[in-house]
């Protein structure tokens, strides 16, 4: 499989042709995933699948990023999103074979559990 992002929370042009521009010279493919991948298998959605499982309404509470088969290639493709003004804002992550059966609001609900469990031990540990 050549390499993938999807696109999670990406709804403005502008932004997707940031990271199509980035992702190009690496060879990766840039797929967004609408309202109605969200509940799909991101495994399924890497490997070109339809999306599946019902539409999703509501904010999602950030953009996400998921990057599949792009093993050797992921230092050079978050640099270039950073200089593309992707930020740590937005939520990353790589398919693995835990996550690849999980749907986008699992795997965004585990990257902000990770973020905030991160963000704490921070805080704990600038006031030793």
């Amino acid at each position: 499989m050549t390499g993938v992002i999807l696109l999670y929370g990406f709804g403005e042009l502008g932004e997707i042709l940031a990271v199509q521009s980035a992702a190009a010279p690496l060879g990766a493919q840039v797929r967004p995933v609408w309202r109605d991948g969200w509940r799909a298998p991101v495994g399924e959605l890497a490997a070109g699948a339809s999306p599946t499982g019902g539409t999703v309404s509501g904010p999602f509470g950030g953009r996400m990023l998921v990057f599949c088969g792009l093993d050797g290639r992921l230092d050079g493709l978050l640099s270039a999103l950073r200089s593309a003004g992707i930020g740590p804002e937005c939520y990353k992550a790589v398919l693995t074979a835990h996550n690849r059966t999980w749907d986008g609001l699992t795997l965004l609900a585990e990257l902000q559990r990770e973020r905030r469990n991160l963000s704490a031990g921070e805080k704990g540990g600038r006031r030793k």
